[in-house]
């Protein structure tokens, strides 16, 4: 947690049982025992805490992100609905069109046309 080494350990026992006495040191490792034990259990808590409102915060950003893909998903059937009819209407207006070119070839092959052969003088 902050990083100290068995040194660094040994070294602030050395400088406690200086400052301490042996007879008052023991009640002060409980002591910092218990404030270890208590920060650790806080430590522990706040931790609990930050990810049960991270996983909150998360699902409430996956619920708006799905309200927000459903709602596209119904803009784009609607769009497709609307463009399939579009090509629905516009298909016999295509057939139209091409279907009047052949009729009119047909009734101009009909029609009778001046071929060199009328045009010869039987004199």
């Amino acid at each position: 947690m902050f990083d100290i080494g068995m040194f660094e350990m040994i070294l602030i026992g050395v400088i406690a049982l200086l400052i301490l006495g042996p007879e008052r040191m023991p009640e002060a490792a409980r002591a910092v025992g218990r404030w270890v034990g208590k920060a650790r259990v806080m430590i522990t808590g706040i931790k609990a805490d930050v990810v049960s409102q991270m996983s909150t915060t998360e699902l409430n950003e996956l619920r708006q992100l799905r309200n927000d893909l459903t709602s596209a998903q119904t803009e784009l059937n609607k769009f497709k609905h609307s463009a399939a009819d579009a090509m629905n209407e516009q298909l016999p207006l295509q057939a139209a069109v091409t279907e009047t070119p052949n009729i009119s070839s047909d009734t101009s092959s009909d029609t009778p046309t001046d071929s060199p052969q009328d045009t010869k003088n039987p004199d």
